[in-house]
């Protein structure tokens, strides 16, 4: 599926990770910024998974009280019971563990689509081993033991604004009997924005009206004007081309030509992401406002954002990045009157 255009012009493995207590990965809506679908997932659905430590000491622990209670042999009963218990306490003791574990993450407040991002992450558990990764999509497992605070790495996949991701914790220490799994929904502080990666595109670079872009805007200047406006007493620093001779014999001293400005250029992005391909549409939207943002033009930009259309113009690229982050499928105002204008469909 492709976006369209149209313009007018209105004038898993287990990785090892750092020891001492820290985390090292080796790694819309309010799933992570890596979330790809919305109903899937690798949570862990059941309570965990026996090992083949397990086996064996249930094997032996039951072989060790049937034998010793048909032989008489209290030796033999008790290293069954004891077996028993190890098989017990290797069950209980990573469901403890990870029941009263809490984990905070804070991430980056931009990032673009496709980025590795850098999650920030304190895990408060009492865990000899615990393995920790991120989710949507699934990270590599990094090795720590808790408490422990560090970092995980995570690839942001999908446009959004994410309040919150998931992170995994699993573990079987300290017997290795029972793998225990356990998936947490954390809320970051700040949110993470995660904008469209910028398509190939060209820079637009229409006039606009001056008396429409926002003052302390980036504007397209390639020297003066071709209208003279006023003659001036020449001042340092004056390029010599622009001395006009006629007037400075006459008056008697250097004066200088001042050209009116030159009109600002740029173009108007109404983003319509209501079709079969937003994510394009909205990849296209931030390479044709980057490309104009670069080569010195103004962008205004039309969403449909928070249940409501937004028109404004933006400041740079990353405010660019942010509008469409929170662009949703919705009716886009209309573009301002006199400018050029360009319709991203989705």
């Amino acid at each position: 599926m492709s976006a369209s255009t149209s313009s007018s012009n209105s004038a898993s493995n287990s990785s090892s990770a750092v020891s001492s207590g820290t985390v090292d990965g080796a790694g819309p809506g309010d799933r992570g910024p890596g979330a790809a679908l919305r109903g899937g997932g690798p949570g862990h659905q059941g309570p965990g998974d026996l090992t083949l430590t397990s086996i064996v000491l249930f094997t032996l622990g039951a072989y060790g009280v049937a034998a010793g209670a048909a032989t008489g042999q209290e030796a033999v009963v008790a290293v069954g019971v004891f077996a028993f218990t190890l098989f017990v306490v290797g069950i209980l003791w990573p469901i403890c563990s990870l029941a009263r574990a809490s984990v905070s993450v804070v991430g980056p407040t931009d990032a673009t689509v496709g980025d590795s991002v850098e999650l920030r992450i304190r895990v408060a558990a009492h865990a000899s081993r615990l393995d920790v990764r991120a989710l949507d999509p699934p990270g590599v497992w990094c090795r720590t033991a808790a408490p422990a605070d560090g970092r995980l790495p995570h690839t942001a996949t999908r446009r959004g604004v994410f309040r919150s991701v998931r992170i995994q914790l699993r573990t079987s220490a300290p017997l290795g009997v029972f793998v225990r799994t356990r998936t947490v929904r954390v809320a970051l502080p700040a949110p993470i924005v995660v904008a469209p990666r910028p398509s190939v595109a060209s820079a637009v670079l229409q006039p606009v009206p001056d008396e429409r872009v926002t003052s302390g805007a980036a504007l397209l200047v390639r020297g003066g004007g071709d209208t003279v406006r006023t003659v001036r007493p020449y001042a340092p620093g004056d390029p010599a081309r622009l001395v006009h001779w006629p007037t400075s014999a006459r008056r008697g001293e250097i004066v200088v030509r001042e050209y009116e400005p030159p009109p600002a250029l740029g173009v108007a992005l109404v983003v319509d992401l209501r079709g079969p391909a937003p994510e394009v549409a909205a990849s296209l939207a931030a390479g044709i406002g980057t490309a104009t943002l670069a080569a010195g033009g103004v962008v205004w930009c039309g969403t449909f954002e928070d249940g409501q259309p937004v028109g404004e113009q933006v400041a740079d690229a990353r405010d660019l990045g942010r509008r469409l982050a929170r662009a949703t499928p919705g009716p886009s105002p209309e573009p301002p009157d006199g400018w050029a204008t360009k319709v991203v469909h989705a």
